[in-house]
Parts: C-alpha cells; sequence; structure tokens
C-alpha cells in the first residue's frame, strides 16, 4: 500500500508577508516530510498566468536549492468570482494536510475590501496555520486547546490531534469560565476530561486548565504566553453576523492580539445571530 505524501500549501501575493510564511512553511515541510505547493490566483493589474508562473518557479527553484528532499510544486488560479473563492478552488484541488496563510490584519472597513485571512480561513474546508510576518515555525511542541460550553469549541478536534501527531506535540487543554453558574463550570470540566481522554486515546499528551475571568481571548493570549505554547486552536465561524462583520468578533480580536501563529478550523455549521455568537473556542 503506497503511503501519499504529505501536503502543505501556502498562498502568495508575492508580498513580504507571503514570502515569510512560505519560508516558514518549510520548517513544518521537514519536519512531517511533506511536498510544498505554493499557489497565487493572477487577474489584478498587470497580473497574467505567464508572469506568476515565472515568478513561482524562481521562488520555487531558489528555495529547492536550500532544501534536502522537499519537492515544491506551484499552482496559478486565475480570479473569476473572486480572489478568496477562486483560491480555495485551487486549494481544494490540492488536498493538503495544512494551509499556511501570511497575513496581516486587516481592519475597520479595510477587512471589505481585497483577501484577508478570516475570508481565506473561513472560506476553505482545511486546516489553516495563520502567522504574521514576525511570528516563526520553529517548531510546534505546545498548542493550546481552548474549551468553553458551546460545540464549535469541540469541532477542532480531529484537526488538532492530527497536528500534535504530526509534531510529536504536547496540548494544553484550558476551560474558559467567563460569567458561567456552577453547573456551567462543572460541564466545562467533562467537557475538558472527555477531552484529555480522547487525545490520550490517540497517544497525545495532554493536560488541563480550569481558568476564570472577564474576557476569554485575554485568557487564551495570555496563558499561551505564559506557557511558551507554538499555537492556539481556533474554530473560525464561517458565517458570521452583519454587525460581526461591521465591528469585528472574537476571531479578528484574537487575531489582533496573538502574538504566535494560530491553528484554524472553520466550524461545521452556524449559529443564528445572538449575543452567544462570538463564543466559538
Amino acid at each position: 500500500m503506497t503511503h501519499e505524501k504529505n501536503k502543505i500549501v501556502v498562498c502568495t501575493d508575492f508580498s513580504t508577508v507571503a514570502q515569510h510564511a512560505f519560508e516558514e512553511s518549510t520548517r513544518l515541510a521537514k519536519i512531517i516530510d511533506a511536498d510544498i505547493y505554493l499557489v497565487h490566483i493572477y487577474g489584478e493589474k498587470r497580473d497574467t498566468k505567464i508572469t506568476a508562473e515565472k515568478r513561482l518557479e524562481k521562488i520555487a527553484k531558489a528555495e529547492e536549492k536550500k532544501l534536502e528532499g522537499i519537492k515544491i510544486h506551484y499552482r496559478v488560479g486565475e480570479k473569476k468570482d473572486g480572489i478568496v473563492e477562486s483560491l480555495n478552488g485551487v486549494v481544494a484541488g490540492i488536498e493538503p494536510n495544512y494551509f499556511v496563510v501570511g497575513y496581516e490584519l486587516k481592519m475597520g472597513m479595510n477587512r471589505f475590501f481585497g483577501p484577508n485571512i478570516m475570508k481565506i480561513a473561513r472560506g476553505t474546508k482545511f486546516p489553516v496555520i495563520a502567522i504574521k510576518e514576525d511570528e516563526n515555525l520553529d517548531g510546534i511542541n505546545t498548542i493550546i486547546y481552548p474549551l468553553n460550553l458551546w460545540d464549535y469549541a469541540r469541532q477542532k478536534m480531529n484537526a488538532t490531534i492530527r497536528l500534535a501527531q504530526d509534531f510529536n506535540a504536547e496540548v494544553k487543554v484550558i476551560t474558559l469560565n467567563v460569567n458561567y453558574t456552577d453547573e456551567g463550570a462543572r460541564k466545562l470540566k467533562i467537557h475538558a476530561s472527555n477531552a484529555l481522554k480522547k487525545f490520550k486515546e490517540y497517544g497525545v499528551d495532554a493536560t488541563y486548565d480550569a481558568l476564570e475571568g472577564e474576557n476569554e481571548v485575554n485568557l487564551v493570549v495570555d496563558y499561551a504566553n505564559q506557557h511558551n505554547a507554538d499555537l492556539i486552536a481556533k474554530v473560525f465561524h464561517h458565517n458570521p453576523s452583519f454587525i460581526d462583520r461591521i465591528t469585528g468578533d472574537q476571531d479578528e480580536e484574537i487575531l489582533a492580539k496573538t502574538n504566535m501563529p494560530l491553528f484554524i478550523v472553520k466550524s461545521a455549521s452556524w449559529m443564528t445571530a445572538g449575543p452567544w455568537s462570538p463564543m466559538r473556542w
């Protein structure tokens, strides 16, 4: 039986942020013995398929010389319905283990113009590793796995197990008690216990801490920094309410406040707008 080669996709618009994500993805490729696929969507200004392919080929050849046994492929797609939609269409054809996306966070009305990390992560079905230009992927040894009472918090379980197995990483399960009742705290403890059992069932080292506070994002970011974590696992709501799109939501807040890469899994379904809708760890 042949083992299918692991794949990492990196999208690029030839910016320094995208180049940084590509260079960091080579670290991951060495660890899990993966091929890298550079993907670019053309159709903006003077960008054509021919010019894009030449630029990608140059990047791929230059980097391949530095790597031992890592193959770099490239794919070019045409902008049709939109950059994000076209990008995710190309990525779907590759079926990667991980989709690495470099980003600068767009705030305010800028988030509505052009591609951004929230649109990409909400549009793809593949796990996304989102990385800023000042963050790195030297190794993934400690993963933070936050939990609250919503089902969405547990939808990242299988992807996180795979990630932890690939990198032999430890998972720190943390429950986020923000104004819960005693009954809510009890249910959180049960969720954490079930998560620990499942991680251990698949050979993943996991520990548990209960956190209390007023802001879930601050709890997670502070804990991750204190424990020198390498990644935070997060579920993104793929159909946020109109108000969330205008004012921003928890997804945007964690992107802004964290100083380490995020491991993002898209929620399998969505909640109707309401006071509970941002709470999706």
